[in-house]
């Protein structure tokens, strides 16, 4: 890389795929190429042909270093992809705890939706990612937000059948008798999915006021 840069290469040359070279680094794990990129005037927030950012694809493969150096850069931390995904869902939906918890420190917004109304509490949700979801809701995340489909976190943790994320998603008082556009709510999606202990969760949720 070095070779190519002293011979003229543009840091900031997108190749076929739409990409540049700091995304490709950053996705892979390549901290000193970044590095480099960045000393030899990489930009951190062009875009490829999908939206994505070099920040985007150092938080969804789980490389904290590099998304440590691309923030240190002033990389938007909110930048949306195409289709609306950010930076923070990609952490919390491939969870990456000390990520979300570096984005949110830098300014990431829990309420931002893609393209299909999920926020990073929905994709944490999808997956079981408890502890990405206790983070997140101490970061005031919506709990009844609800995507195209009418799926709250809590219902996407139900219907994975993710227990420890529906236990954390009940401390923080979601309506549990909220219908996707099915008209199912989440004890019936336990019912369904044959989920005893869910459906016990769900029986002895804590009160709300």
């Amino acid at each position: 890389v070095k070779q190519l840069l002293d011979s003229g290469t543009d840091p900031n040359g997108i190749n076929a795929s739409g990409w540049t070279a700091l995304m490709q680094a950053a996705m892979n794990g390549h901290t000193n190429i970044v590095q480099l990129l960045i000393s030899r005037g990489a930009l951190v927030d062009v875009k490829g042909d999908a939206g994505w950012e070099a920040l985007m694809l150092a938080a969804q493969f789980g490389h904290r270093n590099i998304v440590s150096i691309l923030l240190k850069q002033e990389a938007d931390v909110n930048a949306a992809s195409r289709n609306g995904s950010t930076a923070l869902m990609f952490a919390a939906g491939n969870g990456h705890d000390n990520i979300v918890t570096d984005l949110l420190k830098q300014g990431a917004n829990v309420s931002m939706t893609d393209y299909l109304g999920r926020t990073a509490l929905m994709f944490a949700a999808i997956d079981g990612y408890s502890s990405i979801i206790e983070v997140l809701l101490k970061n005031k995340a919506e709990i009844n937000a609800v995507d195209q489909e009418g799926n709250s976190a809590l219902l996407l943790a139900v219907k994975g059948n993710h227990e420890d994320a529906v236990r954390v998603l009940l401390t923080d008082c979601p309506d549990i008798y909220a219908e996707d556009r099915g008209g199912s709510n989440a004890a019936q999606w336990a019912i369904k999915k044959k989920n005893s202990r869910i459906i016990q969760l769900l029986k002895s949720a804590p009160p709300c006021n």
